[in-house]
């Protein structure tokens, strides 16, 4: 009994140094990583389309959709939403941007054809026949960008090694505690864990924010359709042309998520199907990842010692140095609106994700946009809620629910 004990003091510890070298770790990179970005735009101006899928109106989806249409960038660019359903709300409000920005190359995209059980790739396949331009940008539809965003995203790619870029990116609040949480989890972990990321290991993903690639490197690796039934389709991407020995890059370039969460059982489902997607692509890195919990290591720190001086002492300067990380990520580089009473609940936060950590080995089953998947060891994903026959490339849909602006 004595031994079992003591190896768990002893798996505490090394959990307590490893989170304390992690965050330090995160914390060079990310001085390293946004001390870096550039004032001043490249000349370099290639074509671009912007595929966008769209389902149902997002909060505050005009808002962000517009800011795509107030880009300062001279070159040819083109601009395609899609949707899967004639009656989808969403294209309305891509009719009123066809209507303000009548000079804008403005498309839109209704096709019902489904290649898989991931939607939105089906959705992405079914726009990029539609796409001119020699780069392709994927950007989620509740992304909001600045004026200079395809000016900066597209910069790395005119070195022909770059196979990719793809951006970090700030969660903005619309209110609700749930949404709060998911916000500090963006703006307090999810870029950390970047920063991290790019001092361990060679990057092979991307970020649904931003994908942005040339036209022959996205051919070279098949399109769309080899991915049709992946649920991580953002980080199936990257890491296809990183195995195609392209680099990818990280572009200093910071967009906006915004978020509205709802309830706690959607956050819940959303921290799962993250967690369990991770668990799934990259098995030991998931594992492992549990070492970075500092918060978690800290509080199992004084549980176990009964809130001794030392126990205290070591698990106060964890939790110190994971809130200088946490406040530097959210204040300093990301800028984000983040107020102190908000700050202060990032420790509850981490116990809440340290629970899905664990969760995510329970079950293999995710919920995404109203349908509930199984989730297989190949990444791929079965409907439940509604199974469906995906339909070969090609073949035509129904010309009443498919329609081109």
């Amino acid at each position: 009994m004595l031994f079992s004990l003591d190896l768990l003091q002893g798996v505490i510890l090394i959990g307590l140094l490893a989170s304390a070298v992690f965050y330090l770790i995160e914390l060079y990179s990310a001085r390293q990583f946004f001390r870096l970005r550039p004032s001043a735009v490249s000349p370099y101006r290639p074509s671009i389309s912007v595929l966008k899928p769209l389902k149902e109106l997002d909060v505050a989806l005009y808002e962000n959709l517009i800011t795509l249409c107030r880009q300062r960038y001279p070159a040819p660019f083109q601009l395609i939403f899609g949707v899967a359903d004639p009656n989808d709300p969403a294209i309305g409000v891509v009719r009123r941007l066809q209507r303000e920005f009548p000079r804008l190359d403005i498309e839109l995209v209704c096709d019902e054809r489904v290649y898989g059980s991931n939607y939105k790739v089906s959705n992405l396949h079914n726009m990029y026949r539609h796409a001119k331009h020699s780069v392709i940008i994927l950007a989620d539809s509740d992304i909001r960008v600045g004026p200079d965003y395809l000016s900066r995203v597209v910069e790395p790619l005119q070195d022909r090694s770059a196979g990719l870029v793809t951006c970090v990116y700030r969660a903005i609040n619309t209110g609700g505690m749930p949404t709060l949480i998911e916000t500090l989890f963006v703006n307090t972990d999810f870029a950390a864990l970047v920063m991290l990321a790019r001092k361990v290991e060679k990057s092979s993903y991307a970020f649904g924010a931003t994908i942005a690639m040339r036209r022959e490197v996205l051919d070279e690796i098949g399109g769309f359709l080899p991915i049709a039934s992946l649920l991580a389709d953002d980080y199936e991407i990257g890491y296809r042309i990183s195995q195609r020995g392209y680099r990818l890059e990280l572009s200093p370039e910071v967009v906006d998520t915004v978020l509205a969460v709802g309830t706690w059982r959607r956050l819940f489902d959303h921290q799962v199907r993250w967690a369990r997607t991770y668990r799934v692509n990259r098995p030991g890195g998931y594992f492992g990842s549990i070492l970075t919990h500092g918060t978690f290591w800290a509080v199992a720190n004084l549980l176990y010692n009964g809130f001794s001086p030392l126990s205290c002492l070591g698990s106060g300067a964890v939790i110190a140095l994971r809130y200088l990380v946490a406040a530097r990520m959210a204040w300093t580089h990301l800028r984000t609106d983040l107020t102190f009473r908000q700050f202060l609940l990032v420790g509850p936060k981490d116990l809440f994700l340290t629970a899905v950590w664990f969760a995510a080995f329970v079950g293999n089953e995710v919920v995404w946009s109203g349908h509930r998947f199984q989730l297989k060891r190949t990444g791929e994903m079965v409907d439940l809620t509604q199974p469906v026959t995906p339909v070969a490339d090609g073949e035509p849909g129904a010309e009443a629910a498919r329609r081109r602006a």
